[in-house]
């Protein structure tokens, strides 16, 4: 059964039967206005309607693409990892039961390293030295 609920612009979220906010783009249009034209932060927008940051965040990189400006990050793309001793042959364990599911992806370049979010700090290390020593990266790791 899916419930509605008004929110103070005026706009009906639809909610799902899982839960899941289902926003119409009258809403999305609004938002990303709202940041473009008021300077309104994502946070606050998020806040008035009942949606997380990061989705109104993902609406505002859409919106701002569709209007063909270029998003780039300042700064590096990523931090530099460093890792102590000589990398040890990676063998994938099998967690005991967690709580949580699904991947975590590192994107380096071209090259993406998924990992399951419930594995260990350890061989999350092991796996990143295996993938440079795969990708013959030439630099000793530290």
């Amino acid at each position: 059964m899916q419930q509605e609920t008004p929110n103070g612009w005026g706009f009906t979220i639809r909610q799902s039967a899982s839960g899941k906010n289902i926003c119409p783009n009258e809403v999305k249009r609004e938002a990303t206005r709202r940041i473009r034209e008021e300077g309104q932060s994502a946070g606050d927008v998020a806040a008035e309607i009942g949606v997380h940051e990061c989705l109104v965040r993902k609406w505002s990189v859409a919106d701002r693409r569709s209007r063909g400006e270029k998003i780039q990050v300042e700064g590096p793309a990523f931090a530099v990892l460093s890792v102590e001793g000589e990398a040890p042959e990676f063998e994938p364990t099998v967690p005991a039961q967690s709580s949580q599911t699904g991947f975590g992806r590192i994107l380096c370049g071209s090259v993406a390293i998924e990992f399951p979010l419930a594995i260990s700090e350890g061989d999350l290390v092991k796996l990143v030295q295996v993938a440079k020593r795969a990708a013959g990266v030439g630099h000793k790791v530290r």
